[in-house]
């Protein structure tokens, strides 16, 4: 581990060390979550993958999809919370290798009470230093996403078109969509090449789908899902010189069977198919594409109930 890399660990665990040692009526346990990445609205969390993958061209692979975080603050009412956090994608044996290490801080915001409001925004946002191990290169990023969120009706199907809204469609399927738009930036302040050096600003547009089949069958509820997720990126300015795409693109789409979950929601284990085409910047990944058979695992130790949907 270089010595930047040690430093961010250091703040990181000493100001979860600084929170801790302010609230010790709390079990620290209770304060970490395991999923995929802290780039989505909390209760939308997808969960950490282990995944056996088989290139077209290639022998196979492992893969490698993790985020551990630590609740530093959670607002009573769930308005506001700041979770220290650290990332690793790691895929070696796809046509295009992905190292990556990222730590930093995520916040999500909601602007509004829904008690007297009919909406409000909802801002997720991290602060992050990234380290691409295969690019040899290193940066700081921020990303700020707004989703919109809706009192809550019930689930007349009449209301699909509303944000973060699960309506059912019959008894044989639910379904949710979740919109985001915002903006990135990545400061590079190393790199091998100097070419590699500079800043990117992105505009980011991203929509995820889930449908849940089968919502009111007592053997099938809530094992089996669908879910699509798709991103887009445009780079509006630029100082990097190696980069020559200035739009970038990435789909991922995953058939689910969820063969465990804790009585609480808070622990869940899934076996999954997934597709996965384009590219993501913010994770280290190229442009290519892949299908996996994967082993997936989300462990909430404490906090709120969350579904899997993003």
């Amino acid at each position: 581990m270089n010595k930047l890399n040690l430093r961010l660990l250091i703040i990181v665990l000493s100001s979860i060390s600084a929170h801790f040692s302010t609230q010790a009526q709390n079990h620290i346990v209770d304060r970490f979550t395991i999923r995929k990445s802290f780039q989505t609205k909390d209760d939308w969390a997808k969960p950490a993958v282990i995944t056996f993958t088989k290139p077209q061209e290639k022998s196979a692979s492992w893969l490698l999809d993790m985020a551990i975080g630590y609740s530093a603050y959670h607002h009573p009412k769930g308005t506001v919370s700041v979770i220290p956090y650290m990332e690793l994608h790691r895929n070696t044996l796809i046509d295009k290798p992905q190292s990556v290490w990222i730590g930093g801080v995520a916040t999500e915001w909601r602007m509004n009470g829904l008690e007297h409001k009919k909406w409000s925004p909802v801002l997720v946002q991290s602060f992050k230093f990234m380290e691409d191990k295969i690019k040899q290169n290193a940066s700081f990023q921020s990303n700020f996403y707004l989703t919109p969120v809706f009192a809550f009706k019930d689930m007349n199907p009449k209301y699909f078109w509303i944000p973060n809204h699960p309506v059912s469609l019959g008894s044989r399927l639910s379904f949710v969509y979740t919109p985001y738009i915002g903006i990135e930036n990545e400061n590079r302040t190393y790199a091998e090449n100097s070419l590699s050096e500079g800043n990117i600003y992105r505009a980011f547009g991203r929509i995820s789908t889930d449908i849940t089949f089968y919502p009111s069958n007592n053997s099938l509820k809530g094992k089996l899902d669908l879910s699509l997720d798709w991103q887009y990126r445009y780079n509006y300015y630029q100082t990097v010189s190696d980069v020559k795409n200035s739009t970038q693109q990435f789909l991922n789409t995953s058939l689910n069977y969820t063969f465990f979950t804790s009585a609480d929601g808070k622990k869940m284990s899934q076996i999954g198919f997934d597709y996965v085409i384009g590219e993501n910047p913010t994770e280290g990944f190229e442009k290519q594409s892949f299908y996996t058979v994967a082993l997936k695992f989300r462990l909430n130790l404490g906090g709120n109930k969350t579904k899997v949907v993003l």
